[in-house]
């Protein structure tokens, strides 16, 4: 398995080096941000079958919804404007275009139509996804404990280097010394 997580700024090489790797059979699991599952499921014409789904209920039944959110300015000059285009990207006939463009909707209407589960491939994933959604209390260190895991996990499973469990204590000691830095531990 090869998994995603890559921190604000370093994404695309982290999205790419995953997709790639998925692509080329170097890994027959990944998971990944649902908006690329469009890419992905396009791409199986190749012979590869892809399967979607929801993250697999372990302690906790979870998902998270990933994406860029909307907001207003408090100091823009314009807040009218953006909170007509907010109305109107909200509507259910325009978030159905969206879904329908490979956008992703969480609208109930788009969600709740008897024709959203035979609309793509990764749609009935997408709708147990959402079922779970839940809003995570994000660590200010997120970055500097996200950096270290992943050039560790890809050092052994993408590059061959060393064991999983070398892998595993590295990121202890890296996680130990962000901790300390922070005043954590």
């Amino acid at each position: 398995m090869y998994e995603d997580c890559a921190p604000p700024g370093h994404s695309d090489a982290y999205m790419v080096a995953n997709l790639d790797a998925y692509k080329s059979g170097q890994v027959a699991f990944q998971m990944n941000w649902y908006a690329f599952w469009p890419g992905v499921s396009k791409e199986d014409s190749d012979g590869r079958v892809s399967g979607f789904f929801a993250n697999p209920c372990q302690n906790v039944c979870a998902a998270t919804l990933g994406g860029q959110g909307i907001s207003v300015v408090s100091y823009s000059d314009k807040q009218d404007l953006a909170l007509e285009y907010m109305k109107w990207f909200a509507k259910p006939d325009i978030q159905q275009k969206w879904w329908d463009l490979g956008g992703y909707s969480c609208h109930m209407d788009v969600l709740g139509s008897p024709d959203f589960v035979d609309s793509a491939v990764y749609a009935q994933g997408f709708l147990d996804s959402m079922g779970i959604v839940k809003d995570f209390w994000q660590e200010p260190t997120f970055v500097e404990l996200m950096l270290p895991m992943q050039e560790r996990i890809h050092d052994y499973v993408v590059n061959g280097k060393g064991s999983a469990k070398d892998a595993l204590d590295k990121i202890i000691d890296d996680w130990t010394e962000v901790f300390e830095d922070d005043g954590k531990i």
